[in-house]
């Protein structure tokens, strides 16, 4: 990849950047009175424009759609390497694939559910469970045949779950595999040792058999899929703590720490998403320009959203500012 060609788009992406939220601006937000008071805060920042749009202060999830949308379309524009953007829509697209597997089998309209950051063309998506295979014979298509197929065999809504979510590692880690970036390989390596331990919580927790915890660990990450089912008979902790000295050592026992607190895996995937972001701020914030810095950016504006969801519909609970504040994922700014 011609490093060369990021030199301008980098310009303009370190200048979004300082439009990103800040920890004191966040705080405004989850200690206001009332969402409305929250509403005002954020007004006052580059949400104003999608704001505007909303009738009512309950309604800002649409604002936030309209946000994440716009980004992706306004990053789209400037990257010399569209491939580089798609890669981090997938986990849309695979979303929509799980929609219209679960339209079917309900036989009902979900519509309303479809991300629109990867909006694929919903007849012609829908059409695919007439044909033996996609008509388009693309990776989109036929993922859907294929998991249709898998239910029709086992009846199981939660097999359709772990095999679309495998094709979508796949997916994503072939895509990395070209761009030759060592970051964004490892971005997606290091995600799939987070949710293949997370996996092994769940199934531990519910009391499933081996076999199931065999069949949803996702291949590709750092750590083998081999080594994890070989702590199936023994405790959590011990799994954490044979992998204490990683990279991801702390995070993982801080996400463990959380699991055991709440009971809930909130947390775990709180811890996760804060080490993602900082591999990229740590290791972007020093590059003067290249590809890398238009993903971490576009990474780092969907934790913003995320957080702005958060944060809201905190508000819009009664929730308490510390509840709110100990959710929150970490900034990039």
């Amino acid at each position: 990849m011609d490093r060369e060609l990021f030199i301008q788009p980098s310009v303009r992406i370190r200048n979004f950047e300082k439009k990103l939220l800040t920890k004191i601006q966040f705080e405004r937000l989850y200690e206001a009175d009332n969402l409305q008071d929250s509403i005002r805060h954020l007004n006052e920042t580059v949400y104003s424009e999608d704001l505007a749009k909303i009738d009512r202060e309950e309604n800002f999830e649409l604002a936030l759609l309209n946000s994440l949308n716009k980004t992706y379309s306004e990053i789209l524009s400037i990257s010399p390497i569209k491939e580089l953007v798609d890669v981090l829509t997938y986990k849309f697209a695979f979303h929509n694939i799980k929609v219209v597997v679960k339209e079917k089998i309900l036989q009902e309209n979900f519509e309303h559910i479809y991300s629109k950051v990867h909006y694929e063309d919903l007849d012609n998506l829908r059409k695919q469970f007439e044909t033996e295979k996609g008509e388009k014979e693309t990776w989109y298509e036929d993922t859907v045949i294929q998991a249709y197929k898998i239910f029709e065999k086992t009846k199981d809504p939660e097999k359709i779950e772990v095999f679309i979510d495998k094709k979508y590692f796949e997916k994503v880690l072939e895509i990395s595999k070209t761009f030759e970036l060592d970051l964004i390989e490892e971005y997606f390596r290091t995600m799939i040792d987070f949710i293949n331990i997370r996996t092994f919580i769940r199934c531990k927790r519910q009391e499933q058999e081996i076999a199931v915890l065999k069949e949803a660990l996702i291949q590709g990450g750092y750590i083998d899929t081999d080594d994890i089912l070989t702590y199936f008979y023994k405790e959590i902790q011990d799994l954490v703590n044979a992998h204490k000295n990683s990279k991801i050592g702390k995070s993982l026992f801080l996400g463990l720490k959380g699991y055991n607190e709440t009971g809930r895996l909130l947390l775990f995937e709180k811890h996760m998403e804060n080490y993602l972001t900082n591999l990229l701020k740590e290791r972007v914030k020093r590059m003067p320009y290249g590809p890398e810095i238009i993903f971490a950016y576009v990474h780092a504006k969907e934790i913003e959203i995320k957080n702005l969801r958060i944060a809201l519909v905190g508000r819009a609970n009664g929730l308490s500012a510390d509840f709110i504040k100990e959710r929150l994922r970490e900034t990039y700014v």
